[in-house]
């Protein structure tokens, strides 16, 4: 991806299906966290929650996604396959993505971007025949490190400067969007997700 798109390219080009556009600066993000898979032995939100930015991409929710963009994202989170245990929305961040883009790194020699952030939309999951959510993003590391700097220390900084940037602020579940996603979690208990086998 570098090497066809460097520095964050396709932050300047639309590339979502049926996306809004571009996300801007200014624009409020949301991250959600989910329990069992995102929390540590202890229950608390695990530094390795973040890794996905490292592997395939950290998905986000914007702010101006309607109420029905949102469940219908968070439905897909809460999904399960049949025999699984069933999900629960444990946290939900708020974040600006001018403080993701605006994070450098030292790569040979030069302050770079840690990480792009811009639209994009993935197949549903818990009703596949459903057009993508919209109002979906995506903050992705770009893998800039060189030795002595191994892939091991670069996911695990990777990991603690997202901690950093993204769970600063902390939304409680109940009062997010009226409880939406409160809801939603209740409905998630009772086994309403899970897919078909």
């Amino acid at each position: 991806m570098e090497e066809h798109c460097p520095a964050c390219e396709c932050e300047q080009h639309s590339v979502g299906d049926g996306s809004p556009g571009i996300v801007q600066n200014g624009e409020t993000l949301y991250r959600m966290f989910v329990d069992p898979v995102d929390v540590d032995s202890d229950g608390r939100l695990a530094r390795a929650a973040f890794s996905k930015a490292y592997e395939d991409g950290l998905s986000i929710l914007r702010e101006r996604a309607n109420d029905a963009e949102v469940e219908a994202l968070a439905i897909d989170i809460l999904s399960t396959k049949p025999g699984k245990p069933t999900k629960k929305v444990l946290a939900i961040f708020r974040f600006v993505c001018v403080s993701v883009r605006q994070e450098m790194i030292v790569y040979n020699n030069a302050c770079v971007r840690a990480f792009c952030v811009y639209d994009q939309t993935v197949p549903r999951i818990f009703e596949q025949g459903l057009a993508p959510v919209p109002t979906h993003g995506i903050v992705l590391a770009r893998r800039m490190y060189v030795p002595p700097v191994t892939a091991r220390q670069f996911e695990h900084d990777c990991n603690v400067t997202l901690h950093r940037l993204i769970a600063a602020e902390r939304i409680e579940v109940a009062d997010f969007r009226d409880g939406l996603i409160h809801r939603l979690n209740e409905r998630s208990a009772a086994g309403e997700f899970v897919r078909a086998a």
